[in-house]
């Protein structure tokens, strides 16, 4: 490995874990140009103590007929709170984690909403925000013994909450997979094997943004158990 400051290192494997702007993906695949979807997600976590004695205690998602907020407590003691929306916003295409959103915006967007998601707007001190991006399923996440892993290589939009745990998933499974196999390589292919159909499910059916929206089997998802899965032969 060659790194921007001169630097180099060596290792039997390499894992591009580098996120949603993957340089070691742009490396394997070439450059990559997501899809705006029009939509702005703002997202924050305050003191529940600025709510003056409400408290949320469990998760819920409120829907509108073109917009949305989750709202659910960080802990289990209740004593902060977030929340995360999507709201339609053509103009604004900043895919940044750090930029500050308007929090009068957000309780605009949802006035009309139900009281509770008042209550939680109405004490929210600040927020921040970014663009929603689409991106499609890649066509393989591995080079020899280097691979991609979580949002390297199967970014999704957050309307199902499973960014986070299909990396975990993906660790779990590497992990797994090197343990098995002496050859780097060979164990990195049977990870990208034994990954890239869930993920892609998972992705495509959060691009959706209708899980939970009615009815739903949740068993696929949840259920799924990355350290007894069989793995490929």
């Amino acid at each position: 490995m060659r790194f921007a400051d001169g630097s180099t290192a060596a290792a039997d494997a390499v894992i591009g874990a580098d996120g949603v702007h993957s340089r070691v993906r742009e490396i394997l695949l070439g450059p990559e140009k997501p899809r705006f979807t029009g939509r702005v997600a703002h997202r924050t976590v305050f003191s529940s103590a600025l709510m003056n004695g409400y408290l949320v205690e469990t998760c819920t998602k409120w829907w509108g007929p073109d917009r949305h907020i989750v709202i659910y407590p960080v802990n289990p003691r209740r004593d902060e709170t977030y929340f995360v929306t999507s709201v339609p916003d053509p103009d604004w295409d900043v895919e940044s984690w750090s930029a500050r959103g308007d929090m009068d915006a957000v309780r605009r967007a949802f006035g009309g909403f139900h009281e509770d998601v008042q209550k939680v707007l109405a004490n929210c001190p600040s927020v921040h925000q970014w663009a929603l991006f689409e991106r499609d399923p890649l066509p393989r996440w591995t080079e020899g013994a280097i691979a991609l892993l979580g949002d390297a290589c199967h970014p999704m939009t957050p309307y199902m909450a499973q960014g986070a745990a299909t990396a975990l998933e993906d660790a779990a499974t590497i992990a797994r997979c090197l343990a098995a196999v002496d050859d780097p390589g060979e164990a990195l292919r049977r990870y990208e094997a034994a990954r890239k159909d869930r993920t892609a499910r998972i992705q495509l059916t959060s691009r959706q943004n209708n899980w939970g929206k009615g009815a739903t089997d949740p068993g696929w998802v949840y259920g799924y158990d990355a350290f007894e899965t069989p793995l490929p032969a």
